[in-house]
C-alpha cells in the first residue's frame, strides 16, 4: 500500500475552504478526472471518474469529524483509495490543507490502465498536488 501526505497552504479562512471541501458539486472542478459529483444516501457521495480513456462510478463513504474540521473518506470497490482531508487555521484569513492518501499503485493500473510500480505513483503524486492548486485556486477565488 502506497501513502502519500501532501499540503497546501491557501489565503482564504479556514471556514470558508471547510465549507468548499463539504460541497461534493464542485469536486469536478479541482479533482482531475471527476466529471460529475454528488451525494447520495446517509454519509455518501457518487463520483463518475475518467482517466486513462476509462470510465468508472464510485462510491466514497465519507466520515465528517467536523469539530476537528477532518474529512475521511473510503472509495467502496476496486481500487479501493482512502484518505482524509484536514483544514488547519494559519491565521483570521489564512489556512492549510492537508491531505493524506492510500493506495495500491497495481490496483489503480488495472482499474484504469497507464504506467505500472513507481510511475504511476508518481502520476498519482503529481495528480494530487494539481489538485490541490486547483482546490487553491478555488478557494481564494
Amino acid at each position: 500500500m502506497s501513502r502519500l501526505e501532501e499540503h497546501i497552504d491557501i489565503d482564504a479562512p479556514a471556514q470558508k475552504v471547510w465549507d468548499l471541501l463539504h460541497d461534493v458539486g464542485s469536486y469536478p472542478a479541482f479533482i482531475d478526472g471527476v466529471q460529475r459529483a454528488r451525494e447520495s444516501a446517509g454519509n455518501r457521495a457518487r463520483l463518475d471518474v475518467r482517466s486513462g480513456g476509462v470510465r468508472r462510478e464510485f462510491e466514497a463513504v465519507l466520515d465528517d469529524r467536523a469539530g476537528e474540521q477532518v474529512l475521511i473518506w473510503q472509495t467502496e470497490g476496486s481500487p479501493e483509495l482512502k484518505g482524509s482531508l484536514s483544514v488547519r487555521p494559519v491565521d483570521q484569513g489564512h489556512s492549510q490543507v492537508q491531505i493524506r492518501l492510500e493506495y495500491e499503485p497495481g490496483a489503480v493500473h488495472d482499474a484504469f490502465g497507464g504506467p505500472k510500480g513507481m510511475a504511476q505513483v508518481h502520476r498519482i503524486e503529481n495528480a494530487v498536488r494539481g489538485d490541490l492548486r486547483q482546490f487553491k485556486s478555488l478557494a481564494e477565488g
